[in-house]
């Protein structure tokens, strides 16, 4: 666990007692620190309270008042669409104001790594889409070529959980827009903006907003290395923002060849080529891999990037990609039955990643809805090549079914019935595919609740037929 030396004595109030808050409190009572903390679930309230930690209402301004810190988990809002209170009295009373992320930069940069011949690395990985795929690739490899490699942050353990970086250390963090708006330091080695689309707007007031979030990492602090997509316009703005200064970049894409670059990685069908100064210093045909690692070509791509910036050879990059397991729900083949593919991508909470699973699939019978995050359906259109039948489900359904007139469709409301009539439609060769375009929370706690839920229907299905 992170050591966090400078919170000895200090009163530090913690806001959300799930996964992250309860990293805080461990971490902040290893530091010495001295604890209240809150949570609008008195649930939460009562387990933690039962452990001898104190729990009091931080609504109160007297209470407030003795604080020196307030930490606020990533759920809770500080701004957009209503902050919560709590957070609003910290700003009245000039109470600070942080979050897991920035004590763990902030303790990065007080660190003292001069007896070090190699000093730590901290590698960020923030978009829209993927950033846990390419996190945990990241490590899958950097974890074969260094000592000591560890991820967290959005994935995995919370940041405050990760070991103390030692002498050549990585540690890989995937961080998301809720995560970065909010912390006070941002002070990654290494920083990777691999995608951008719409997302999450009523957090974040709008889609700029939104960029904003994701662009603080790379904006705030001098980063001495990022990797930068430039397909969408927000990528190639924050590509000429950061050009103007010492930061090194990498630019990727999977659009423009980018011999002109100073420095980039493209993707192109199955070569990722790299360009030094208008010359090709590396090609690679990633049919050399296995046929696993096919879907996860743009991923490939963004830790390809993220190797060479660490100064890794291009042939042991692409040596080391054998053996990674994609992870689930996240265009996560779960069976085969009588020719037909069920696929689980529950991840696909927007209409991005969903657009990205359906060009990796043919012959699919797709199935849609959940809560809508954005009345953007219709920008699917240009990937429904594929598509034989779709399948809707949940409180979007029929906003979504507008956005398809002349498509076959069913509506089907629940996941169980979405499956049923999917089975009963394919034939061999046809994928059943869950790519919801939506957030779960109509009918699930979450993503990998919604995507379980899939995974079970299917092995029920397999159970059946035998």
């Amino acid at each position: 666990m992170i050591n966090l030396k400078s919170l000895r004595d200090k009163k530090i109030g913690v806001l959300g007692l799930e996964k992250t808050g309860l990293s805080v409190v461990k971490a902040v009572e290893k530091a010495g620190g001295l604890l209240i903390c809150w949570d609008d679930d008195k649930e939460k309230r009562d387990n933690l309270e039962n452990n001898g930690v104190t729990v009091r209402d931080l609504n109160d301004k007297n209470l407030m008042r003795e604080l020196d810190l307030l930490v606020v988990s990533p759920g809770i809002p500080h701004l957009y669409p209503k902050p919560h209170p709590i957070v609003t009295l910290a700003y009245k009373l000039n109470i600070k104001v942080d979050n897991d992320i920035g004590l763990f930069f902030s303790n990065h940069v007080e660190e003292e790594y001069k007896t070090f011949n190699i000093p730590p690395k901290i590698i960020a990985i923030t978009g829209s889409n993927g950033k846990s795929t390419a996190t945990a690739l990241a490590g899958h490899i950097f974890s074969k070529l260094f000592r000591d490699v560890e991820i967290g942050g959005n994935i995995g353990k919370p940041v405050l959980e990760l070991s103390p970086p030692d002498e050549g250390s990585i540690r890989i963090l995937e961080l998301s827009s809720y995560q970065i708006e909010l912390a006070k330091c941002l002070a990654p080695n290494i920083g990777a903006f691999i995608n951008f689309s719409s997302d999450h707007l009523k957090r974040h007031g709008g889609l700029g907003g939104y960029f904003y979030a994701k662009a603080r990492l790379f904006l705030e602090n001098l980063i001495d290395m990022s990797v930068i997509s430039i397909d969408t316009a927000e990528g190639l703005f924050l590509y000429r923002r950061l050009n103007d200064t010492e930061n090194k970049i990498i630019a990727i894409s999977t659009k423009v060849e980018l011999k002109d670059y100073l420095w980039g990685v493209a993707l192109r069908g199955y070569f990722i080529t790299e360009w030094k100064k208008g010359k090709q210093v590396s090609s690679f045909d990633l049919r050399r891999l296995d046929n696993n690692l096919m879907v996860l070509r743009e991923t490939l791509l963004v830790v390809y990037a993220l190797a060479r910036t660490l100064g890794i050879a291009p042939k042991n990059i692409f040596s080391n990609f054998a053996g990674f397991k994609p992870l689930a729900h996240r265009n996560q083949k779960v069976d085969v039955i009588d020719g037909v593919v069920f696929v689980n991508d529950s991840k696909a909470t927007n209409v991005d990643a969903t657009s990205h699973a359906l060009k990796t699939h043919k012959n699919v019978h797709l199935i849609l809805g959940g809560q809508a995050k954005d009345n953007n359906f219709y920008q699917l259109k240009n990937n429904m090549e594929n598509v034989s039948r779709i399948y809707l489900i949940g409180e979007a359904a029929a906003l979504i079914e507008k956005s398809f007139v002349g498509h076959e469709i069913e509506q089907c409301d629940t996941l169980k019935k979405a499956v049923d009539r999917a089975v009963s439609n394919a034939t061999e060769g046809d994928t059943i595919l869950f790519s919801p375009a939506c957030a779960s929370f109509d009918q699930y706690l979450n993503f990998e609740e919604r995507g379980k839920h899939f995974v079970s229907l299917v092995k029920e299905y397999r159970k059946n037929i035998i």
